[in-house]
């Protein structure tokens, strides 16, 4: 099943709750730089974002008129939301304030909840300022899951290597806890009984730190259970798991959405059934057959949940999972006595010493070759084919039936491999709805190449600035399966237009970049991203005429503009973009000046879609330009509700005749291209829907 369908429910709590009048607060939500809150009102629980003031307590009672803020819905052709992450998270709205008045909030009466969430900052606390060495980054999330310290540089890396299960708390901990916890007790000459009963006390224990983990429950729910069964001389393992599974439907329906959850479970069940012919086997053997059962079975879910394919997880699991059970979970179970003691010179830098280590290897190996590749949204049909190829490997594996396995694996390579790069049509051309900016992505499926022009830029939000590239452009690049970009134009330097380059460059293989040397504003950023980042061509958009990026044409439409100054957008590069039989003219943001001196210069302009320059605004796109250019469409890359009116009435009123699509009212906008038929998909209004025929010049029915 598509992920497309498990994400079409949404909760619907933030649109009937515009403004709450009490809150309290329950626990704190940590970032590196800063502390936010959770809050509850009637039952509801809250994001609370406040600006300035010092910690408030947890327990406060804050009274007041708090707006809710609107959760806004996906506006891209992209699997995930801000609906369904809120609702994973059982939160029903978020709440933004500059600042809580003391005067407005008094110390209430603490749950048994907050009180586990008031004792979890003080080990926080104590934690953070043990040490000034950045290890203790590393411990708290090791230790209670908090990866909130940790860059995102290094996730990247943990991520690529797939072995971020082994860096946040997961069974994985649990198991080696229990373990280390009953090796412990044996050495005390404890009876069996005191022995279980005692890891039952203490998986308790470390699951009240971890109240809010759904990891942390599943394992130590499934240890606990097996534990109890154990005195009835019972091993009810699937009815275990099963259990478990449903309690935590019970408490979250929308768990089941969670990828740890589905991760977790086919795992485990995968395992269970092999287990009758793992045993028995050699150690090595065993931990080969388990590993490799755990990444096929996997498989599928990491296909449709994340969009790649991994080609070292085995390995590298293989090599950090004895190193992590050796070396760094003994060493955070033993930092835990320590934080008792004075802190020891010697052992903090050996703590930090080991962690530095660590991180600089991990980076080192995921830098060291491409790890990971994107694999596109594919049809529900070859989903299915790859569940049925994933069950005969897992199989064969049990097996040890080698020559089966490589042929099954030989078929589901060739299955994911042709399903990635097949395509039904010639171009697709997509406006990214980046909010107030530019990002516009052309594919070539015959060539299986990629342009980019602009990346969009920040988001900002009642003044706070956050970066969209994790949000929207780079998951709608593994969504289409876009590891490489052959050529990024950056259409001049405004942050709208150019705000995500260095994201892009750094997470995709860019191998050509277009820039206008001659822009005033180059120097302010994109010489540190050029020189230091960037490993690719630049090539200067005066040097170019025309380039060829596979069957894709892109015309360097050059105005040299004598009244360019110091303006960036009177800098804008604009290209004539002809895909097959339909043409496009790529405008940034260039001035109504500018494009009465372009006219002048007698250059072709006619094209079928005309990108409006500076997002509609009515310094651009005058008479002269609509009248050159005589497009069937029109694009108008614009934010919902921004604040400059984009687009203005006045150039709308230009454009009569036309077909305007834009991103303010349609969210993404989709353009593909077969032959001679283009075909139109808006992501907000269906309506729009519909194609067209180059010599026929006539919509036809969908």
């Amino acid at each position: 099943m598509a992920v497309s369908m498990l994400y079409a429910g949404k909760p619907t709590v933030s649109e009937a709750v515009e403004h709450i009048d009490e809150f309290t607060i329950t626990d704190y939500k940590y970032y590196r730089d800063e502390i936010h809150y959770l809050a509850e009102a009637d039952g509801m629980t809250f994001e609370l974002f406040v600006d300035e003031g010092g910690r408030a307590d947890i327990g406060t009672v804050c009274t007041g008129k708090f707006a809710v803020a609107d959760i806004k819905g996906q506006r891209n052709f992209l699997k995930r939301s801000d609906y369904m992450q809120l609702a994973l998270n059982q939160i029903s709205g978020r709440i933004y304030e500059d600042t809580l008045d003391r005067t407005d909030c008094t110390s209430g009466k603490k749950t048994v909840k907050m009180n586990l969430a008031h004792f979890r900052s003080l080990y926080m606390d104590k934690l953070l300022n043990y040490t000034s060495f950045d290890y203790r980054f590393d411990l708290l999330t090791l230790s209670i899951g908090n990866k909130s310290y940790i860059e995102s540089e290094f996730f990247d890396s943990l991520q690529k290597l797939g072995i971020y299960h082994l860096y946040v708390i997961s069974g994985t901990h649990v198991a080696f806890i229990s373990a280390f916890l009953y090796f412990a007790f044996r050495k005390m000459r404890l009876t069996l009984r005191t022995i279980k009963i005692l890891l039952i006390i203490s998986l308790l224990a470390f699951l009240l730190i971890n109240i809010f983990s759904s990891s942390v429950f599943r394992a130590v729910f499934m240890a606990v259970m097996l534990i109890v069964t154990s005195f009835f001389n019972k091993k009810p393992y699937l009815m275990i798991i099963s259990l478990s599974a449903i309690v935590q439907i019970l408490l979250n329906p929308y768990i089941v959405f969670h990828a740890g959850y589905q991760l977790s479970y086919i795992t485990t069940y995968f395992i269970l059934l092999a287990r009758p012919f793992i045993q028995g086997q050699k150690a090595f053997v065993q931990l080969l057959q388990i590993t490799l059962i755990s990444e096929v079975s996997t498989l599928l879910i990491i296909l449709v949940q994340f969009n790649e394919v991994s080609i070292s997880g085995i390995i590298m699991n293989m090599f950090f999972v004895p190193l992590f059970s050796i070396v760094i979970f003994p060493m955070v179970i033993l930092f835990q006595a320590m934080m008792i003691l004075p802190n020891i010179g010697f052992i903090d830098y050996f703590y930090h010493f080991t962690f530095t280590f660590l991180q600089e290897m991990i980076a080192y190996l995921a830098n060291l070759i491409k790890h990971r590749y994107a694999v596109k949204n594919l049809p529900e049909f070859i989903y299915m084919c790859i569940a049925a190829f994933t069950f005969l490997i897992a199989r064969s594996i049990c097996k040890l039936d080698y020559m089966r396995l490589s042929v099954y694996g030989l078929l589901l390579v060739v299955t994911v491999y042709s399903a990635n790069i097949t395509d039904r049509e010639d171009f697709t051309f997509t406006m990214i709805d980046v909010g107030q900016g530019d990002a516009f992505l052309i594919e070539d499926h015959k060539s299986d190449q990629t342009v980019m022009i602009d990346t969009g830029g920040v988001f900002t939000f009642d003044d706070r600035e956050s970066m969209l590239a994790e949000k929207t452009v780079l998951p709608y690049l593994k969504e289409r399966g876009i590891d490489n970009i052959e050529l990024l134009v950056l259409s001049h330097m405004d942050i709208d237009h150019v705000g995500e380059a260095g994201d892009v460059i750094n997470k995709k293989n860019v191998r050509n970049l277009m820039v206008n040397m001659e822009d005033p504003k180059l120097d302010e950023w994109a010489d540190d991203i050029i020189k230091n980042d960037f490993k690719g061509n630049v090539l200067p958009s005066e040097d170019i005429s025309t380039i060829n990026v596979g069957n894709i044409l892109i015309e360097n439409l050059d105005a040299a503009y004598p009244g360019a100054e110091k303006d960036s957008n009177e800098h804008s590069i604009v290209l004539k973009v002809t895909l097959g039989q339909y043409s496009f003219l790529m405008t940034g943001d260039m001035t109504e000046a500018m494009e009465e001196h372009m006219v002048m210069q007698k250059n072709d302009l006619q094209v079928d879609i005309l990108k409006l320059a500076h997002h509609g605004s009515d310094t651009s796109t005058g008479k002269a330009i609509v009248e050159a250019a005589s497009p069937s469409y029109a694009l108008v890359s614009a934010g919902k509700d921004n604040q400059y009116g984009h687009p203005h009435q006045d150039v709308l009123d230009r454009l009569t005749g036309i077909e305007i699509l834009s991103t303010k009212d349609t969210g993404m906008v989709q353009l593909n291209i077969k032959s001679d038929r283009l075909c139109v998909r808006a992501k907000l209004d269906e309506a729009l829907n519909h194609c067209i025929k180059k010599e026929l010049n006539h919509q036809l029915s969908e």
